[in-house]
């Protein structure tokens, strides 16, 4: 049984290292070409990994491109893994593989189906899990190889749930490679009655709301996190994004201030906000036209969500 993996993220890259470490021969890699690092969260080149092996790599920009068709046609595949890819693969690709393909989800399918599902999860307080299923019409919806839950922590951030995922899916390749060499891969059907779905986020999606609870801010700065574009504010005509935060003892909270306006500042800490019942400690920020957040910003100060927001 051989393999042509295509993908663009680190869970591509870690899928295919457990596919070589157990000895599972992967004929041909596809990743997506390294000058599209910018529009992919969490990109992660395979060339190397691939090169390292002795694998033959074709990196591309659009699925669609007829290279793609002709690289793995060429390499007769068995099996087409596609693993962290967020354009969708044609059938006529699929088809080329004689016992079809094989995708990735981070969530625990049938539940948080469709677009961006770690920061959903994160969202929606919702389970995370590393499941490889086999491609079929409908996306999300195949047949079940295997799903391992992966523990979502009161505190992570993206990249913190990200690389737990990785960890886990890299194990249950490594574990699965003997049963892929037999062509011997289990399969479960999906429960489609019990299926939700997750829709497609874009970076706008990212602006705080200083009128919703701290548990909703901290979760949106959380979610939108590294390797994503950030959560984000406005102070005047300067957006603030905001890459790590805590929740503040409510001790420290003046409970009579505006959503939204600066409580307090130290050098340590950061800047606290208030935000609906409480208030929030923004820790790591980047202030457009250079600055610090301790620096650019006063007590009394009121952060919005446009530019157009006067200061005070």
């Amino acid at each position: 049984m051989n393999v042509v993996l295509m993908g663009s993220v680190s869970s591509s890259w870690h899928a295919l290292d457990a596919l070589v470490r157990g000895g599972v021969t992967v004929t041909g890699v596809l990743g997506v070409h390294e000058s599209q690092a910018d529009r992919i969260g969490d990109f992660r080149s395979l060339r190397e990994r691939a090169g390292d092996a002795g694998i033959p790599f074709h990196a591309f920009v659009k699925v669609g491109e007829s290279a793609v068709a002709s690289f793995i046609e060429s390499k007769s595949p068995d099996m087409l893994w596609v693993i962290g890819l967020s354009q969708l693969v044609p059938d006529r690709l699929i088809r080329l593989a004689n016992h079809g393909g094989v995708g990735f989800h981070p969530t625990m399918l049938p539940e948080g189906r469709g677009r961006a599902p770690v920061a959903w999860t994160i969202l929606l307080n919702a389970r995370a899990a590393a499941t490889l299923f086999y491609l079929c019409d409908e996306p999300d919806a195949g047949d079940i190889i295997v799903q391992r839950e992966v523990p979502v922590k009161p505190d992570d951030y993206s990249e913190d749930l990200i690389h737990r995922t990785n960890l886990v899916l890299g194990e249950a390749v490594l574990e699965l490679a003997p049963r892929l060499q037999s062509n011997d891969l289990p399969r479960t059907p999906q429960d489609h009655s019990k299926a939700t779905f997750y829709k497609k986020r874009t970076p706008a999606d990212g602006l705080i709301d200083w009128s919703a609870s701290t548990d909703c801010v901290y979760r949106l700065i959380r979610a939108a996190g590294r390797p994503y574009p950030g959560a984000f504010t406005y102070i005047a005509e300067r957006k603030l994004t905001v890459w790590r935060a805590q929740p503040a003892d409510d001790s420290s909270v003046d409970h009579d201030a505006d959503a939204g306006r600066v409580i307090a500042i130290d050098q340590a800490q950061g800047v606290l906000v208030a935000t609906a019942d409480a208030g929030v400690w923004l820790t790591e920020v980047d202030v457009q036209h250079g600055g610090s957040a301790c620096d650019v910003l006063a007590v009394g100060d009121r952060l919005m969500s446009d530019a157009r927001s006067p200061k005070r």
